[in-house]
C-alpha cells in the first residue's frame, strides 16, 4: 500500500472539491486557481466536501473490462450534476441497466473498489446508486 493512498484515503470515502471563497465557485476535483475569478490566493481556496446527491445528465455502458474489473460488465458509468452544480464522473451501482435514465437522481454510496490479489488488500471509495 502507497504512502500517498494513505495521505489522501479522505477523498476515496468522501467527494472532497474546493470552494473559491472569493466568488463562492464549487469545484470537482480540487483546483487550486479559480476558473470564475482567477484567484490563486491559497487562503481563499479551501477544501469543501460536495454534496451526496445528483442527477445523471449522461452515461455510458463499458463492455471492454478494465485492469481488476472484468467481473462488473457492462460497468455503468454516469455524468452526474451534484446539488450544487458540480459535474462529475462516477460509477453507477445496484441497478438494472434498463432503470438508468438521463434526469434520474442518484445518491452517493460507499462500495468496493478492488482488491489487491497479492496483499488481500482492499479498496474502497464512493460509487452512486439511484435514489
Amino acid at each position: 500500500m502507497s504512502i500517498s493512498y494513505w495521505r489522501l484515503r479522505d477523498r476515496y470515502y468522501r467527494i472532497i472539491g474546493s470552494i473559491c471563497e472569493n466568488c463562492q465557485s464549487e469545484f470537482f476535483p480540487p483546483v487550486y486557481i479559480c476558473s470564475k475569478c482567477n484567484s490563486n490566493d491559497n487562503s481563499k481556496i479551501k477544501d469543501k466536501e460536495m454534496p451526496n446527491q445528483g442527477t445523471i445528465i449522461s452515461y455510458t455502458l463499458l463492455y471492454e473490462p478494465m485492469d481488476g474489473f472484468e467481473d462488473e460488465i457492462p460497468m455503468n458509468i454516469v455524468l452526474i450534476q451534484l446539488t450544487n452544480g458540480v459535474r462529475l464522473v462516477s460509477q453507477l451501482v445496484d441497478c438494472k441497466i434498463d432503470d438508468i435514465k438521463i434526469g434520474k437522481k442518484v445518491t452517493r454510496v460507499f462500495r468496493k473498489i478492488k482488491s489487491e490479489s497479492k496483499s488481500g488488500q482492499i479498496w474502497y471509495g464512493y460509487k452512486f446508486r439511484l435514489s
